[in-house]
């Protein structure tokens, strides 16, 4: 992943949050949310520790692209969650369940 932004919209994503549920979370607005992920702005050390304590993002990643994006297992959890829901719902589109 090329940017921060791009990482920050990936993770938003995967969590299954829309820019107005991750700005609550963040204690930003949609635009701050919005700006950061196209890169217009960076998140400053505010919005990264609630990043980190909120949503358990791992913030080396966020920041440099290296390492897991989430700190630990409740992470991977939510993300597995997340797509436990995406498969169903596709599932249920095409009449199976």
């Amino acid at each position: 992943m090329k940017n921060v932004g791009a990482r920050i919209k990936l993770l938003r994503k995967q969590l299954g949050k829309s820019q107005d549920e991750l700005a609550k979370i963040l204690g930003v607005t949609k635009q701050a949310v919005s700006n950061m992920e196209n890169s217009k702005s960076t998140p400053g050390p505010q919005v990264l520790y609630k990043m980190h304590t909120e949503l358990d993002i791992n913030l080396n990643y966020v920041i440099t692209g290296f390492g897991e994006m989430y700190s630990s297992s409740k992470g991977t959890d939510t993300l597995k969650k997340t797509i436990m829901k995406e498969v169903e719902a596709y599932l249920t589109t095409k009449g199976i369940q």
